[in-house]
């Protein structure tokens, strides 16, 4: 009988850290984990074509860059760069998954993951973009692995995940 060692995947090109963006060029999955912060995958089934971003801020404080910490911005620049490569808004869906609670988390903001995918649905929604999938809400952590060529994804709810997944902070070291 064969045996496998399994050993702990670290965070590589493929995982989409809080606050980044990908659209891979060539055919990837992507991987990342949330708590609070919310994910959104784009797919062009059109064109097999499919990416990732993980924001953790709905509403950018005003004074603020405009970053992809925020929502809009990070869905602006995701659905920019379909559009950039060819998409059509018809021909893209989108996957949002994400905003749980942890009231024991040290950094608990009540509400912000409701607010995190109540934002994100709405920019969607403004952009004519289809919301297929969502798997949202909840007290557990997620695990999702995105496959960019066929938009198919895999989201595993989890009990434990790191402290800084669930309220990721500015400057906050992601390890």
């Amino acid at each position: 009988m064969k045996q496998y060692q399994c050993t702990r995947r670290e965070p590589d090109s493929s995982f989409v850290k809080p606050g980044f963006g990908l659209v891979p060029h060539v055919s990837e999955r992507l991987w990342t984990v949330v708590g609070a912060s919310v994910v959104v995958t784009l797919h062009d089934h059109a064109r097999t074509l499919g990416g990732m971003n993980h924001y953790f801020r709905p509403i950018r404080v005003a004074g603020q860059p405009a970053t992809s910490i925020y929502a809009a911005p990070a869905l602006a620049w995701l659905i920019r760069q379909f559009l950039q490569a060819g998409s059509r808004r018809e021909d893209l869906e989108a996957q949002i998954f994400g905003g749980a609670e942890n009231r024991n988390a040290a950094d608990y903001e009540p509400g912000l993951g409701n607010e995190n995918v109540r934002a994100g649905r709405e920019i969607l929604q403004q952009q004519g973009i289809e919301i297929g999938t969502m798997d949202v809400g909840g007290f557990r952590g997620r695990k999702i692995v995105f496959n960019c060529r066929t938009g198919e994804s895999i989201v595993a709810r989890v009990d434990r995940i790191r402290s800084s997944d669930w309220y990721p902070r500015l400057g906050r070291p992601s390890t």
